[in-house]
Protein backbone atom coordinates (compact mmCIF):
# COMPACT_ATOMS: atom_id res chain seq x y z
CA UNK A 1 0.00 0.00 0.00
CA UNK A 2 2.92 2.43 0.88
CA UNK A 3 4.66 0.94 -2.05
CA UNK A 4 1.99 2.43 -5.11
CA UNK A 5 1.25 5.42 -2.90
CA UNK A 6 2.71 8.98 -3.64
CA UNK A 7 4.45 9.57 -0.52
CA UNK A 8 5.93 13.28 -1.75
CA UNK A 9 2.93 14.58 -3.19
CA UNK A 10 0.78 13.55 -0.74
CA UNK A 11 3.09 15.01 1.77
CA UNK A 12 3.05 18.23 -0.30
CA UNK A 13 -0.52 18.71 -0.90
CA UNK A 14 -1.29 18.65 2.70
CA UNK A 15 1.99 20.96 3.70
CA UNK A 16 0.65 23.27 0.76
CA UNK A 17 -3.17 23.21 1.48
CA UNK A 18 -2.46 24.13 4.88
CA UNK A 19 -0.27 27.22 3.98
CA UNK A 20 -3.04 28.00 1.64
CA UNK A 21 -5.39 27.54 5.00
CA UNK A 22 -3.13 29.64 7.29
CA UNK A 23 -3.11 32.55 4.60
CA UNK A 24 -6.95 32.50 4.31
CA UNK A 25 -7.61 32.71 8.41
CA UNK A 26 -4.83 34.25 9.43
CA UNK A 27 -6.13 37.46 11.00
CA UNK A 28 -8.87 35.51 12.48
CA UNK A 29 -6.27 33.64 14.27
CA UNK A 30 -3.70 35.93 15.40
CA UNK A 31 -3.03 35.98 19.04
CA UNK A 32 -3.19 39.72 19.02
CA UNK A 33 -3.93 43.11 16.66
CA UNK A 34 -1.56 43.68 13.91
CA UNK A 35 -0.32 46.74 15.93
CA UNK A 36 -0.12 45.57 19.43
CA UNK A 37 3.42 45.52 21.02
CA UNK A 38 5.11 45.30 24.57
CA UNK A 39 8.15 47.07 25.09
CA UNK A 40 8.47 46.68 28.56
CA UNK A 41 7.44 43.37 31.23
CA UNK A 42 8.72 41.89 34.19
CA UNK A 43 10.85 38.51 34.46
CA UNK A 44 10.91 36.23 37.60
CA UNK A 45 14.46 36.21 38.91
CA UNK A 46 16.63 34.72 41.83
CA UNK A 47 16.20 38.14 43.06
CA UNK A 48 12.77 38.48 42.36
CA UNK A 49 10.80 40.46 39.69
CA UNK A 50 13.27 42.59 37.13
CA UNK A 51 12.09 44.93 34.85
CA UNK A 52 13.05 44.00 31.19
CA UNK A 53 12.46 45.15 27.64
CA UNK A 54 11.77 44.04 24.45
CA UNK A 55 12.31 41.83 22.36
CA UNK A 56 11.25 39.02 25.27
CA UNK A 57 12.11 35.39 23.82
CA UNK A 58 9.35 32.77 23.21
CA UNK A 59 7.33 31.94 26.08
CA UNK A 60 3.46 31.36 27.32
CA UNK A 61 2.48 34.73 26.46
CA UNK A 62 4.39 35.63 22.84
CA UNK A 63 4.66 31.54 21.63
CA UNK A 64 7.47 32.97 18.64
CA UNK A 65 8.76 35.93 21.10
CA UNK A 66 8.12 39.44 20.21
CA UNK A 67 10.77 41.46 17.91
CA UNK A 68 13.03 44.40 18.81
CA UNK A 69 10.07 46.76 19.41
CA UNK A 70 7.61 44.15 21.18
CA UNK A 71 5.47 42.98 18.20
CA UNK A 72 4.32 39.40 18.89
CA UNK A 73 5.92 37.55 15.81
CA UNK A 74 3.46 34.45 15.45
CA UNK A 75 0.94 37.55 15.34
CA UNK A 76 3.31 39.97 12.02
CA UNK A 77 3.58 35.81 10.70
CA UNK A 78 -0.38 34.85 10.52
CA UNK A 79 -0.79 38.58 9.00
CA UNK A 80 1.85 38.71 6.47
CA UNK A 81 1.07 35.02 5.28
CA UNK A 82 -1.32 36.09 2.49
CA UNK A 83 0.69 38.17 1.35
CA UNK A 84 3.55 35.44 0.97
CA UNK A 85 1.64 32.12 -0.09
CA UNK A 86 -1.28 33.60 -1.99
CA UNK A 87 0.77 36.27 -3.64
CA UNK A 88 3.16 33.44 -4.65
CA UNK A 89 0.54 31.65 -6.19
CA UNK A 90 -1.39 34.30 -7.97
CA UNK A 91 1.68 35.30 -9.65
CA UNK A 92 2.77 31.93 -10.75
CA UNK A 93 -0.76 31.34 -12.17
CA UNK A 94 -0.60 34.62 -14.18
CA UNK A 95 2.46 33.12 -15.60
CA UNK A 96 1.35 29.61 -16.81
CA UNK A 97 -2.01 31.24 -17.58
CA UNK A 98 -0.56 33.71 -20.20
CA UNK A 99 2.34 31.73 -21.11
CA UNK A 100 0.73 28.62 -21.94
CA UNK A 101 -2.08 30.50 -23.96
CA UNK A 102 0.57 31.98 -26.13
CA UNK A 103 2.43 28.88 -26.03
CA UNK A 104 -0.59 26.77 -27.11
CA UNK A 105 -2.14 28.62 -29.67
CA UNK A 106 1.25 29.65 -31.32
CA UNK A 107 2.07 26.02 -31.42
CA UNK A 108 -0.80 25.20 -33.09
CA UNK A 109 -0.53 27.71 -35.90
CA UNK A 110 3.72 27.61 -36.33
CA UNK A 111 5.18 25.11 -38.17
CA UNK A 112 8.45 25.46 -37.38
CA UNK A 113 9.67 26.64 -34.18
CA UNK A 114 10.90 29.73 -35.25
CA UNK A 115 9.85 31.98 -32.48
CA UNK A 116 11.49 30.52 -29.33
CA UNK A 117 15.13 32.06 -31.46
CA UNK A 118 13.24 35.09 -31.40
CA UNK A 119 12.95 35.43 -27.56
CA UNK A 120 16.32 34.81 -26.60
CA UNK A 121 17.99 38.51 -26.38
CA UNK A 122 20.54 40.30 -23.98
CA UNK A 123 17.67 40.55 -21.24
CA UNK A 124 17.78 36.65 -21.10
CA UNK A 125 21.72 37.23 -19.49
CA UNK A 126 20.42 39.60 -16.56
CA UNK A 127 18.74 38.24 -13.44
CA UNK A 128 14.78 39.21 -13.32
CA UNK A 129 16.03 40.30 -9.29
CA UNK A 130 18.32 42.63 -10.46
CA UNK A 131 15.54 44.38 -13.54
CA UNK A 132 13.26 44.55 -10.79
CA UNK A 133 15.02 45.55 -8.34
CA UNK A 134 16.47 48.81 -9.94
CA UNK A 135 13.27 49.89 -11.59
CA UNK A 136 10.83 49.24 -7.92
CA UNK A 137 14.29 50.40 -6.09
CA UNK A 138 12.76 54.23 -6.14
CA UNK A 139 9.32 53.00 -5.97
CA UNK A 140 9.32 50.68 -3.09
CA UNK A 141 10.70 52.13 -0.19
CA UNK A 142 8.77 54.99 1.62
CA UNK A 143 6.30 54.80 -1.00
CA UNK A 144 3.23 56.87 -1.16
CA UNK A 145 1.57 54.76 -3.28
CA UNK A 146 -0.50 52.30 -1.68
CA UNK A 147 0.38 48.68 -0.67
CA UNK A 148 -1.73 46.91 -2.98
CA UNK A 149 -0.72 49.57 -5.90
CA UNK A 150 2.62 48.61 -4.83
CA UNK A 151 1.98 44.94 -4.99
CA UNK A 152 0.03 45.02 -8.53
CA UNK A 153 3.31 46.82 -9.88
CA UNK A 154 5.80 44.15 -8.38
CA UNK A 155 3.54 41.63 -9.65
CA UNK A 156 2.86 43.15 -13.18
CA UNK A 157 6.93 42.89 -13.54
CA UNK A 158 7.31 39.25 -11.99
CA UNK A 159 4.71 37.80 -14.37
CA UNK A 160 6.04 40.18 -17.35
CA UNK A 161 9.62 39.37 -16.64
CA UNK A 162 8.66 35.50 -16.14
CA UNK A 163 5.85 34.69 -18.87
CA UNK A 164 8.27 33.70 -22.03
CA UNK A 165 10.15 31.15 -20.04
CA UNK A 166 6.44 29.32 -19.56
CA UNK A 167 5.85 30.16 -22.91
CA UNK A 168 8.91 28.53 -24.32
CA UNK A 169 8.10 25.51 -22.68
CA UNK A 170 4.77 25.30 -23.92
CA UNK A 171 5.59 25.98 -27.22
CA UNK A 172 8.17 23.31 -27.49
CA UNK A 173 5.68 20.63 -25.96
CA UNK A 174 2.71 21.54 -28.25
CA UNK A 175 5.61 21.53 -31.31
CA UNK A 176 6.00 17.89 -29.86
CA UNK A 177 2.85 16.78 -29.37
CA UNK A 178 1.62 17.73 -33.12
CA UNK A 179 4.29 15.42 -34.38
CA UNK A 180 2.75 12.54 -32.75
CA UNK A 181 1.40 10.40 -35.43
CA UNK A 182 -2.04 10.21 -33.97
CA UNK A 183 -2.31 13.99 -33.94
CA UNK A 184 -1.00 13.88 -37.62
CA UNK A 185 -3.67 11.60 -38.29
CA UNK A 186 -5.98 13.77 -37.11
CA UNK A 187 -5.18 16.63 -38.81
CA UNK A 188 -4.87 14.68 -42.16
CA UNK A 189 -8.43 14.05 -41.68
CA UNK A 190 -9.41 17.79 -41.27
CA UNK A 191 -9.74 18.27 -37.60
CA UNK A 192 -9.87 22.20 -36.50
CA UNK A 193 -7.26 23.60 -34.50
CA UNK A 194 -9.81 24.24 -31.57
CA UNK A 195 -10.41 19.89 -32.26
CA UNK A 196 -6.51 19.48 -31.65
CA UNK A 197 -6.45 21.68 -28.70
CA UNK A 198 -9.35 19.86 -27.04
CA UNK A 199 -9.07 16.61 -27.87
CA UNK A 200 -5.35 16.21 -27.92
CA UNK A 201 -3.19 18.90 -27.14
CA UNK A 202 -4.51 19.45 -23.52
CA UNK A 203 -4.49 16.11 -22.31
CA UNK A 204 -0.98 15.16 -23.15
CA UNK A 205 0.01 19.07 -21.43
CA UNK A 206 -2.65 19.09 -18.43
CA UNK A 207 0.21 17.10 -16.14
CA UNK A 208 2.99 18.96 -17.45
CA UNK A 209 0.77 22.42 -17.07
CA UNK A 210 0.65 21.39 -12.91
CA UNK A 211 3.95 20.72 -12.81
CA UNK A 212 5.25 23.88 -14.25
CA UNK A 213 2.81 25.95 -11.79
CA UNK A 214 4.37 24.50 -8.93
CA UNK A 215 7.71 25.40 -10.56
CA UNK A 216 6.88 28.46 -11.06
CA UNK A 217 5.59 29.36 -7.33
CA UNK A 218 9.12 28.17 -6.41
CA UNK A 219 10.85 30.39 -8.97
CA UNK A 220 8.24 33.50 -7.85
CA UNK A 221 9.17 32.56 -4.01
CA UNK A 222 12.39 32.51 -5.01
CA UNK A 223 13.35 36.04 -6.56
CA UNK A 224 10.81 37.79 -3.90
CA UNK A 225 13.14 36.13 -1.01
CA UNK A 226 16.01 37.77 -3.37
CA UNK A 227 14.21 41.05 -3.15
CA UNK A 228 14.06 40.70 0.40
CA UNK A 229 18.00 40.36 0.59
CA UNK A 230 18.32 43.83 -0.77
CA UNK A 231 15.36 45.27 1.16
CA UNK A 232 12.90 45.39 -1.24
CA UNK A 233 9.95 43.62 0.55
CA UNK A 234 6.74 43.06 -0.96
CA UNK A 235 4.27 45.40 -0.45
CA UNK A 236 6.34 47.72 0.69
CA UNK A 237 9.70 48.74 2.93
CA UNK A 238 9.40 51.20 5.39
CA UNK A 239 12.92 53.10 6.09
CA UNK A 240 13.56 54.75 9.39
CA UNK A 241 16.88 56.81 10.21
CA UNK A 242 19.10 57.06 12.96
CA UNK A 243 19.82 54.03 13.03
CA UNK A 244 18.82 53.13 9.41
CA UNK A 245 16.67 50.15 9.63
CA UNK A 246 14.26 48.86 6.95
CA UNK A 247 10.47 47.16 7.87
CA UNK A 248 8.15 45.37 5.80
CA UNK A 249 4.98 47.15 5.70
CA UNK A 250 2.80 43.80 4.87
CA UNK A 251 4.87 41.66 7.10
CA UNK A 252 5.54 39.50 4.73
CA UNK A 253 7.97 36.72 5.39
CA UNK A 254 11.02 37.40 3.41
CA UNK A 255 10.33 40.84 4.78
CA UNK A 256 10.55 39.10 8.29
CA UNK A 257 13.61 37.65 7.36
CA UNK A 258 15.51 40.29 5.79
CA UNK A 259 14.46 43.11 8.31
CA UNK A 260 15.64 40.57 10.84
CA UNK A 261 19.50 40.12 9.67
CA UNK A 262 20.88 41.87 12.64
CA UNK A 263 19.36 39.04 14.59
CA UNK A 264 21.43 36.10 13.18
CA UNK A 265 23.86 35.52 16.58
CA UNK A 266 21.56 36.71 19.28
CA UNK A 267 17.73 37.17 20.10
CA UNK A 268 17.36 34.79 17.41
CA UNK A 269 13.97 34.00 17.59
CA UNK A 270 13.45 36.89 15.38
CA UNK A 271 14.34 35.91 12.54
CA UNK A 272 14.28 32.39 13.13
CA UNK A 273 10.59 31.66 13.01
CA UNK A 274 9.83 33.74 9.81
CA UNK A 275 12.85 31.64 8.44
CA UNK A 276 11.57 28.44 9.02
CA UNK A 277 8.39 29.00 7.81
CA UNK A 278 9.80 29.89 4.60
CA UNK A 279 11.72 26.84 4.26
CA UNK A 280 9.07 24.54 5.13
CA UNK A 281 6.77 26.56 2.23
CA UNK A 282 9.27 25.93 0.11
CA UNK A 283 9.96 22.33 0.75
CA UNK A 284 6.25 21.78 0.47
CA UNK A 285 6.20 23.13 -3.07
CA UNK A 286 9.46 20.97 -4.23
CA UNK A 287 7.87 17.66 -2.67
CA UNK A 288 4.71 18.55 -4.67
CA UNK A 289 6.93 19.45 -8.09
CA UNK A 290 8.45 16.21 -7.36
CA UNK A 291 5.59 14.29 -6.40
CA UNK A 292 3.73 15.67 -9.38
CA UNK A 293 6.89 14.41 -11.85
CA UNK A 294 7.16 10.93 -10.29
CA UNK A 295 3.43 10.55 -11.44
CA UNK A 296 3.81 11.94 -14.79
CA UNK A 297 6.42 9.47 -15.26
CA UNK A 298 4.62 6.89 -14.08
CA UNK A 299 1.75 8.00 -16.67
CA UNK A 300 3.72 7.78 -19.41
CA UNK A 301 5.51 4.50 -18.74
CA UNK A 302 1.91 2.91 -18.30
CA UNK A 303 0.96 4.65 -21.77
CA UNK A 304 3.81 3.30 -23.17
CA UNK A 305 2.84 -0.67 -22.55
CA UNK A 306 -0.13 -0.18 -23.75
Amino acid sequence: MLKSMNIKLVLGVLLFGGFILISLIGPLIAPYEVDYNKKIGYTQTAEGQQLVSSPFPPSQEFKFGTDKWGYDILTLMLHGAKYTVLGTLLIAIARVLLGGIAGILMGLHKKKRTLRKATISVWSGIPTFVIIYFIMVGININSSIPIWGLILIQSVLMIFLGVSSVYNVIFSKTAEIKKELYVVASISLGASNNHIMVKHIWPALKGNIMIILINEAILVLHLIGQLGIFNLFFGGTHQQFFPTIYLSVTHEWSGLIGQARGFMYHSHWIILFPLLAYILFLFSLYLTSSGLSDLQVKKVRKASLL
